[in-house]
């Protein structure tokens, strides 16, 4: 229900957003559909070695998560998936300016909605805590960080952040970099809230993602800020 919840809600935030995008819109349809297909593509591959390795917590009882078709999916998989694969079909597009501007803010909207079915599905859980009024419950009565709500509170004061920026015109081009970058970096920390194993340097597999989707954004924010300034 959430899931579908986020995919109106983003195609509806995707309408209503003023065109802050240089994207043609002849290519708009051609992109969607290509970070629409990199993402489910990123979000099950990037989960399945974790699946099949033990790479990530297995979820409370009575969790709604532990009966998902084809095995699960990583937000941060789906991020990835879906930036290469637009940035793989610019070429044959014959696009050469940045597109993610169009894609930012349905993008926080989508993940804010996605969030709160983790929450209500008891997925994605953090760790066990002492009890507080902070504090979720889980099916099994169990205490634990409220890591869902903590992105549920981060994903919707992004979506703020970037409708007011594209409204002033402002980080133009670098505002989806500078979003997914933030999000990856506070991604990162918050999986030390999460009950994941350690695969190598006392990270989880979800980290190594982080680190990796968090350089993307990152590097590609700064490339283009450096050349706004070189232009001005």
């Amino acid at each position: 229900m959430c899931v579908a919840l986020g995919i109106v809600a983003a195609g509806i935030a995707a309408r209503l957003q003023p065109d802050g995008s240089d994207t043609p819109r002849e290519a708009r349809l051609p992109l969607a559909l290509a970070a629409c297909g990199g993402a489910v593509l990123g979000a099950y591959l990037l989960e399945l070695p974790a699946d099949l390795l033990g790479w990530t917590a297995a979820p409370p009882a009575g969790a709604a998560g532990d009966a998902l078709p084809l095995g699960g999916r990583t937000v941060l998989g789906g991020i990835l998936g879906g930036w290469l694969a637009v940035e793989s079909a610019k070429p044959r597009l014959g696009i050469r300016t940045p597109t993610g501007d169009a894609f930012a803010l349905p993008l926080a909207v989508a993940l804010c909605c996605g969030r709160f079915g983790c929450l209500f599905a008891g997925c994605c859980v953090g760790v066990e805590c002492a009890p507080s009024p902070f504090a979720l419950v889980d099916a099994a009565g169990t205490p634990r960080v409220p890591v869902p709500v903590i992105e549920i509170a981060f994903h919707a004061a992004a979506a703020l952040a970037i409708a007011v920026a594209t409204r002033l015109g402002r980080a133009r081009g670098r505002r989806l970099a500078v979003y997914v970058a933030t999000y990856a970096a506070l991604r990162f920390v918050l999986e030390e809230w999460r009950p994941h194993p350690e695969l190598l340097l006392g990270m989880s597999w979800y980290q190594f993602l982080a680190i990796a989707l968090a350089a993307l954004g990152a590097t590609t924010a700064w490339r283009r800020t450096r050349r706004a300034r070189q232009d001005q």
